[in-house]
């Protein structure tokens, strides 16, 4: 495919509303590491292998093949409730971003396609999400990381850059070279997934980006410690089964990476239940105190998420092929927590500022960050002020039917009772 340019804007290097926002977001980032989803200190001591001295709370993901799609599964784990925004994003949107690189220009970009995202930060910053052609990615903390140093490339910053790739990138190959045109700061590192089933891990490592996919990916598993070093234990104790002494990151990859070893579906049906299996396998409550506050599998050819959460455990469903795409219809949303049952895509609703801004002000009191009220109303606004290209004039019309849901659950439940169907 054409990859669609990115460009550099020209801007003051305060940032959004006279704000130091690279400052404030490299903060953010970092406390979202250390409070939500990794380790918080690891050395080598020593052990042979690199291993994490003390886990705080995890994040898992995971990705098998089955039917000729990508089944993605993810949890996020924390040991307080955590609230949650789904949204419907569309295609067509003009966005800049918020870190000046260091001629001062900002990242500029329109959004090609359309993606479904589960927000923990806010607006614009997914945790996780899949786009119109099946591009599913998951972000886990990693505050080992080491972010490549200032160059020319325009910056974008960890959710941030994830929406940028789900807005841009349609297959792992745009993904990886999307590296040649933005810069992404973080703390974190990422499973990413394509509807063929494709995967890759994206890391950086000592400031440089590590890749690993194809014959370097032999398990599509990722949690919070090196992925290299990751595989090394469980090569090294998958024989005895015995994880019990690792960190509750290396406990999770080996668990996980034993079932999908010995992954046989044949059917999308039952990659999805599988998938919903080792996710509760790996929950964070079975290794530390944080429990898995969300659980969710994407199936990249049907266009759907599947997803729970600990305070609402009813399985639910969304179909992004059935909302509009446009930028010219409004951004659609809804909570995580909203007490629902099977088919939730009816119940999105129109973007909803007085919502959006409440989640942001949740999230800096929760994280206890250093960032002001006044700071994420300035955020908020750079980003609902994006402005929408014209609609092309050719319209096409989806006509994709699916299953209906309404027996899901008990399908699933069958399925891991006696292996039948989900369609029978």
């Amino acid at each position: 495919m054409r990859f669609p340019e990115t460009k550099m804007k020209s801007g003051a290097t305060t940032g959004v509303g006279g704000i130091r926002v690279s400052t404030i977001m490299i903060v953010v980032a970092c406390l979202i590491a250390a409070g939500g989803c990794g380790p918080i200190d690891s050395t080598a001591g020593s052990s042979l292998l690199p291993v994490p001295v003390r886990a705080g709370s995890g994040c898992s993901a995971l990705s098998v093949t089955v039917d000729g799609r990508g089944i993605f599964g993810a949890n996020l784990d924390y040991r307080l409730h955590t609230r949650g925004q789904l949204y419907i994003n569309k295609r067509g949107v003009h966005k800049t971003g918020t870190i000046p690189n260091m001629g001062g220009a900002y990242a500029e970009w329109v959004s090609r396609y359309a993606s479904l995202t589960f927000n923990f930060v806010g607006y614009q910053y997914p945790w996780g999400g899949m786009n119109e052609k099946g591009l599913v990615m998951s972000t886990m903390a990693l505050p080992q990381t080491v972010y490549p140093p200032p160059d020319d490339r325009p910056v974008v910053d960890s959710g941030f850059w994830m929406q940028y790739i789900l807005d841009t990138c349609e297959t792992v190959d745009d993904v990886i070279a999307a590296d040649d045109l933005v810069r992404n700061i973080t703390v974190d590192h990422y499973l990413v997934t394509d509807r063929s089933g494709a995967s890759a891990v994206i890391e950086y490592i000592d400031g440089e980006l590590v890749v690993h996919t194809g014959g370097n990916l032999p398990v599509s598993v990722l949690t919070n410690w090196f992925y290299d070093d990751s595989l090394l234990w469980w090569r090294a104790y998958r024989d005895s089964g015995n994880y019990s002494s690792m960190d509750g990151s290396l406990q999770r990859f080996c668990i996980a990476a034993d079932r999908l070893s010995s992954f046989e579906a044949t059917t999308a049906e039952e990659g999805i239940a599988y998938a919903f299996d080792t996710l509760d396998a790996i929950a964070g409550e079975r290794f530390t105190n944080h429990a898995s506050q969300w659980s969710m599998v994407f199936d990249t050819r049907a266009l759907r998420v599947y997803f729970k959460t600990l305070a609402h455990r009813d399985l639910r469903y969304v179909d992004l092929g059935e909302f509009s795409r446009w930028c010219e219809d409004p951004v659609q949303m809804l909570d995580i927590d909203a007490p629902l049952a099977g088919d939730a895509s009816p119940w999105f609703t129109g973007y909803s500022h007085s919502e959006a801004r409440d989640h942001l002000h949740w999230f800096v009191d929760f994280w206890e960050t250093d960032a002001t009220s006044a700071w994420a109303d300035q955020m908020l606004h750079h980003f609902e002020g994006f402005s929408c290209e014209p609609r092309p004039r050719h319209r096409r019309q989806s006509g994709r039917r699916v299953a209906p849901a309404g027996v899901l659950q008990s399908q699933i439940d069958r399925y891991r009772n006696d292996g039948s169907s989900f369609n029978e």
